[in-house]
């Protein structure tokens, strides 16, 4: 069972609805300074939805904690995690960073497959992961 422990969230406005995204990653758009979901793998992740806003509305977005995570395939324990980009359907689920130069906002506490929710611990800081 995935379990929580918020140190920093943060409030922005949602781009558009993300009234079914609640526990996926999302990004900050740069033009607008609000939150939407990814619109390709290679963006930047801000954090972890905490609610699930309309357009317009306040997006709680986790950036340091223990948060919970819609997965998009199975990751287990200690990966690093980096979001989905496969259609706009699967956007901002999670996935194990395992290829080189991959965005990772943090590792897994509690993993699961494809559409569960599992946990992350959230550094609050995006790292290039480095395969050996």
């Amino acid at each position: 069972m995935a379990t929580e422990n918020k140190i920093l969230d943060f409030t922005y406005e949602a781009a558009e609805d993300l009234s079914n995204d609640r526990y996926r990653i999302v990004v900050l758009d740069p033009a607008t300074g609000k939150v939407r979901r990814p619109d390709s793998a290679a963006e930047m992740p801000l954090g972890v939805l905490q609610n699930a806003p309309a357009a317009g509305a306040g997006a709680v977005v986790r950036l340091m904690g223990v948060s919970k995570v819609v997965l998009g395939e199975t990751v287990a324990v200690n990966e690093w995690i980096k979001l989905e980009y496969v259609s706009a359907e699967d956007a901002g689920k999670a996935l194990d960073a395992d290829a080189d130069m991959d965005l990772a906002l943090g590792r897994c506490l509690s993993g699961g497959g494809e559409d569960e929710l599992g946990e992350i611990l959230l550094s609050g800081a995006v790292h290039q992961v480095t395969v050996v």
